[in-house]
Protein backbone atom coordinates (compact mmCIF):
# COMPACT_ATOMS: atom_id res chain seq x y z
CA UNK A 1 0.00 0.00 0.00
CA UNK A 2 1.31 3.15 -0.98
CA UNK A 3 1.67 6.04 1.75
CA UNK A 4 -0.41 8.79 1.54
CA UNK A 5 1.65 12.26 2.04
CA UNK A 6 -1.43 13.58 3.73
CA UNK A 7 -2.30 10.44 6.28
CA UNK A 8 -1.01 10.78 10.06
CA UNK A 9 2.21 8.75 9.00
CA UNK A 10 2.57 10.79 6.08
CA UNK A 11 2.67 13.65 7.61
CA UNK A 12 4.75 12.79 10.53
CA UNK A 13 7.33 11.66 8.17
CA UNK A 14 7.18 14.67 6.22
CA UNK A 15 7.66 17.00 9.50
CA UNK A 16 10.66 15.20 10.24
CA UNK A 17 12.25 15.77 7.32
CA UNK A 18 11.61 19.43 7.18
CA UNK A 19 12.79 20.02 10.59
CA UNK A 20 16.00 17.84 9.63
CA UNK A 21 16.48 20.07 6.65
CA UNK A 22 16.20 22.92 9.06
CA UNK A 23 18.40 21.19 11.85
CA UNK A 24 21.38 21.19 8.29
CA UNK A 25 20.92 24.40 7.71
CA UNK A 26 20.67 26.11 11.62
CA UNK A 27 24.21 24.03 12.08
CA UNK A 28 25.42 25.58 9.16
CA UNK A 29 24.80 28.94 9.79
CA UNK A 30 26.16 28.35 13.76
CA UNK A 31 29.40 27.07 12.21
CA UNK A 32 29.23 30.41 10.22
CA UNK A 33 28.51 32.44 12.89
CA UNK A 34 31.18 31.35 15.33
CA UNK A 35 33.58 31.56 13.00
CA UNK A 36 32.89 34.99 12.36
CA UNK A 37 32.51 35.73 15.65
CA UNK A 38 36.59 34.45 16.36
CA UNK A 39 37.47 36.99 13.41
CA UNK A 40 35.75 39.55 14.62
CA UNK A 41 34.05 39.98 18.05
CA UNK A 42 30.99 41.48 17.44
CA UNK A 43 27.51 41.92 19.65
CA UNK A 44 25.68 41.52 16.65
CA UNK A 45 27.61 38.18 15.98
CA UNK A 46 26.81 36.88 19.22
CA UNK A 47 22.87 37.65 18.47
CA UNK A 48 23.21 35.62 15.77
CA UNK A 49 25.21 32.95 17.55
CA UNK A 50 21.68 32.87 20.12
CA UNK A 51 19.48 33.72 17.23
CA UNK A 52 20.80 29.97 15.79
CA UNK A 53 21.07 28.20 19.01
CA UNK A 54 17.23 29.11 19.93
CA UNK A 55 15.84 27.79 16.39
CA UNK A 56 18.57 25.12 16.32
CA UNK A 57 16.35 23.71 20.38
CA UNK A 58 12.77 24.74 18.69
CA UNK A 59 13.74 21.87 15.55
CA UNK A 60 15.54 19.40 17.90
CA UNK A 61 12.17 19.74 20.46
CA UNK A 62 9.85 19.84 17.46
CA UNK A 63 11.26 16.30 16.44
CA UNK A 64 10.81 15.15 19.97
CA UNK A 65 7.28 16.30 20.13
CA UNK A 66 6.86 14.54 16.89
CA UNK A 67 7.98 11.05 17.64
CA UNK A 68 6.23 11.09 20.91
CA UNK A 69 3.38 12.74 21.41
CA UNK A 70 0.02 11.33 20.12
CA UNK A 71 -1.40 14.41 19.15
CA UNK A 72 -2.04 14.23 15.26
CA UNK A 73 0.02 16.52 12.68
CA UNK A 74 -2.15 18.91 10.22
CA UNK A 75 -0.94 20.17 7.34
CA UNK A 76 -0.84 23.85 8.85
CA UNK A 77 2.42 22.49 10.40
CA UNK A 78 3.93 21.63 7.00
CA UNK A 79 3.39 24.85 5.76
CA UNK A 80 4.94 26.47 8.81
CA UNK A 81 7.69 24.08 8.45
CA UNK A 82 8.25 24.53 5.07
CA UNK A 83 8.16 29.04 5.54
CA UNK A 84 10.71 28.60 7.86
CA UNK A 85 13.03 26.27 5.81
CA UNK A 86 12.98 28.61 2.91
CA UNK A 87 13.58 31.38 5.17
CA UNK A 88 16.61 29.71 6.81
CA UNK A 89 17.60 28.91 3.32
CA UNK A 90 18.20 32.52 1.90
CA UNK A 91 19.87 33.33 4.88
CA UNK A 92 22.49 30.86 4.55
CA UNK A 93 22.56 32.52 0.90
CA UNK A 94 22.94 35.69 2.17
CA UNK A 95 25.64 34.61 4.88
CA UNK A 96 27.30 32.40 2.34
CA UNK A 97 27.68 35.29 -0.04
CA UNK A 98 29.16 37.66 2.58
Amino acid sequence: MALDVFSGEGIKILAISLEIINIVLLSGLLYLYIKSYRQIKIGFTVGLIFFALILLLKSILSIGFILFSNIPLNPPYILLSTIQLIALAILLKITLDY
